[in-house]
């Protein structure tokens, strides 16, 4: 999870409120998930005092915001911690605690958000600001296209916010293939059925276009036998190892 967020924050940060509108986290109940799962719930009130609930024991301390750090000092009793402001929505609160490691606090309205699912909750809201479409591929990953206006090829990608490496990537849900180089879709590879007098063969060719020399070749789920193939009146495919050379 905080891989995920430590990826997308900087992309994030612009849509935050601000600790100012203290309206934002007063009064609601803030849940902690730790590493155990182990559920600690935080409820701000309005005078300072701080309700922390771990597992059902409560502790009452005390909580002050400090407007020029943009800040949250927090007495918890046992310590007291420096919270900055990271990102700040109705939903999902990610506090950074003061110093140089990037060690984050996340807390959770679970009002809004019952499933405390914080990762799911910021993935909705970056696509949305962002106008970022998703494909599911087949290996259950989610490829995240940038600024998609409906055409694929040519739009920065990545995966859970992380640069993606080179290769074909194929979607889960239809006969496609990505090409990606660079973090970018360079090429959309279909396959297409072609019914030939040597039997039906399958094509895997570039989207928009025609079976092609380079294209492979597949028939009964193999790599198609050499040979030539007539798709039509006075037109034929030349394969050899399984792809197309003329």
């Amino acid at each position: 999870m905080n891989h995920y967020i430590n990826n997308i924050l900087p992309r994030l940060k612009e849509f935050s409120e601000s600790l100012d509108r203290k309206e934002v986290f007063i009064d609601h109940p803030w849940v902690i998930v730790d590493d155990n799962l182990n559920q600690e719930k935080y409820i701000f009130k309005r005078n300072g005092d701080l309700i922390m609930s771990l597992n059902g024991q409560v502790t009452i301390g005390k909580w002050e915001y400090l407007s020029a750090a943009r800040s949250l000092l927090i007495d918890r009793i046992q310590d007291k911690i420096l919270l900055n402001q990271n990102f700040i929505d109705p939903a999902v609160m990610i506090l950074k605690k003061d110093g140089f490691k990037d060690e984050n606090l996340i807390l959770i309205n679970e009002i809004l958000l019952p499933d405390l699912n914080a990762v799911g909750h910021l993935k909705k809201l970056f696509y949305r600001k962002s106008n970022i479409a998703v494909r599911q591929l087949k290996s259950g990953e989610f490829l995240e296209l940038y600024n998609f206006d409906g055409v694929v090829t040519g739009h920065n990608v990545t995966i859970e916010g992380s640069p993606v490496s080179d290769g074909y990537f194929e979607l889960a849900s239809s006969k496609t293939k990505y090409l990606i180089e660079g973090s970018k879709i360079k090429k959309v590879m279909v396959l297409e059925d072609y019914d030939t007098d040597k039997g039906q063969l399958v094509v895997e060719q570039q989207e928009y276009y025609s079976a092609a020399k380079g294209d492979s070749v597949f028939q009964n789920g193999s790599p198609a036998p050499d040979g030539k193939y007539r798709i039509g009146f006075m037109k034929h495919l030349i394969v050899e190892n399984g792809i197309i050379i003329k």
